[in-house]
Order: structure tokens, then C-alpha cells, then sequence
């Protein structure tokens, strides 16, 4: 699958699942636009990709802010001329229950997860029907099966699948495509951060490990080939798809 030409943009993409995504679409050849307000971890990211010769830049940027995402878009182009795929992965996580979460968290949760999916979408979409390019939004299985001590994460993950429908269908007419990857559990810093706040992370690392059918969670860059795979001209007909990338885990949920 060769993106040579195509310039991609992966927020959340200094680390975890964004930084797998970049990782496989630099090694395809597309011009990767690292977008995340960790700067020390986004130019990390960035050297690494330019490194191992690909091609990419390093966007500081708040995405749960019309001025964050404006920002994204223009030094985009400024960098690379145009947009080709919206790979929207940011996203944050806290382990408690409805009862004990404060509105505060709630609000963080849902801007960072599920707002800032909405406004990407909507300032790059002009470059993207341009392009008759493509949006892929990063959900989780946990936003179909759901997940205990997870409500405000789960409630953005169900989001974000239904709102990828909606726009597929409405996006259609100028060609563009929306698609989701669901992951199961992915080895990430989110995931690290999961487990360290289980009252006992060893227990909840081992039992996680034995429930999946392939002995294993999944490396970001398996999650990242699933999502070139949408992104790319193989999926040419592919739109409104919830595609899951966890190992059969949820079967024996």
C-alpha cells in the first residue's frame, strides 16, 4: 500500500497508537503530520520518523480548541501543500466509576476525546474534499461492549462511532470516506496508565493478558496497518465501517 504523495495528519500522534500510525504511514511513504501538545514527545516522535527516513513535521497544538485545530490545518499546508487523510487518535482516560467522577473529569474527557474529533473533522474537511481524501477516527471496543470504571471514556468511544456514521453519510457526496478502528487493548502509555491505577496493576496486566484468545494485547503498529488500510485506495469503497482490532477479545468478554 503505497501513499507516496499523500500527506497525512495523526493527532495524538506523539506517542502510544498515534505514533504507530505515523511510524506505518511513513514507511508507506506519506508525508505524516505529527499533531500533539506534548512538544518534547512530538519532536521526539518526529526525529525518529525523520530518522528512519521518512517525511514529517511536528504540530504543537491544543486539539480540543477552534484555535488548536485552525492552527493544525494551517502549518499543515504550510508544510506539505495539502491534506490527504485525518487520522483523528487523540484521546485520554481516568479509571473511575459515575459516582465518584467529578464533573470536571467528565467535561476533560469528553472535550479531548470526542470534541476534538468534531473539530478536526470540520477544518480539515475542506482540504480533504479537495483531495477526495479520507477520515479515520480512532474508537475502542469499549465504546460498544462498554467497560467498568469507564463511563466518560466509554460514552466518547460509542460517540465517535456514531458520529463517523453520520459523516460518512454526509460526506459521501464529495467523496470523502469515514471510517473507525475499534482496538481492543493496545500496548500503549494509556494502557500503562490503566493498569497503574487498579488497585493492584500486576493482577489486572496478568488477567487482561490471559483473557485474549491470542495470548497477547496488540502492538500500535498492528492498530496502525488497520488504519492505513482504510485510509488507503484498497478501501476505495469502504465508508461507515467500525472495523475491530482486538484480537477476538471481546468474543469472551
Amino acid at each position: 500500500m503505497d501513499f507516496t504523495g499523500k500527506v497525512v495528519v495523526i493527532t495524538g500522534g506523539a506517542k502510544g497508537i498515534g505514533k504507530g500510525c505515523a511510524k506505518v504511514f511513513c514507511e508507506r511513504k506519506a508525508s505524516v503530520a505529527i499533531v500533539d501538545w506534548d512538544a518534547a514527545a512530538g519532536n521526539a516522535a518526529r526525529d525518529d520518523l525523520i530518522t528512519a527516513g521518512g517525511s514529517a513535521v511536528f504540530i504543537e497544538a491544543d486539539i480540543s480548541t477552534s484555535e488548536g485545530v485552525k492552527r493544525m490545518v494551517t502549518e499543515t499546508l504550510a508544510a506539505f501543500g495539502r491534506i490527504n487523510v485525518l487520522v483523528n487518535n487523540a484521546g485520554t482516560h481516568i479509571s473511575k466509576n459515575i459516582l465518584d467522577q467529578t464533573e470536571e473529569e467528565w467535561d476533560r474527557v469528553q472535550r479531548i476525546n470526542l470534541k476534538s474529533y468534531f473539530l478536526c473533522s470540520k477544518y480539515a474537511l475542506p482540504e480533504l474534499i479537495k483531495t477526495k481524501g479520507s477520515i479515520v477516527n480512532m474508537s475502542s471496543m469499549v465504546g460498544v461492549i462498554g467497560q467498568s470504571k469507564a463511563a466518560a471514556y466509554s460514552a466518547t468511544k460509542g460517540g465517535i462511532v456514531a458520529m463517523s456514521k453520520g459523516m460518512a453519510l454526509d460526506m459521501a457526496p464529495y467523496g470523502v470516506r469515514v471510517n473507525v478502528v475499534c482496538p481492543g487493548w493496545v500496548q500503549t502509555p494509556l494502557v500503562e496508565d490503566w493498569f497503574n491505577q487498579q488497585p493492584d496493576p500486576e493482577a489486572a496486566r496478568n488477567y487482561i493478558y490471559s483473557v485474549h484468545p491470542l495470548g497477547r494485547i496488540a502492538t500500535v503498529e498492528e492498530v496502525g496497518k488497520a488504519v492505513a488500510f482504510l485510509a488507503g485506495d484498497d478501501a476505495s469503497f469502504v465508508t461507515g465501517v467500525a472495523l475491530p482490532v482486538d484480537g477476538a477479545v471481546s468474543l469472551g468478554y
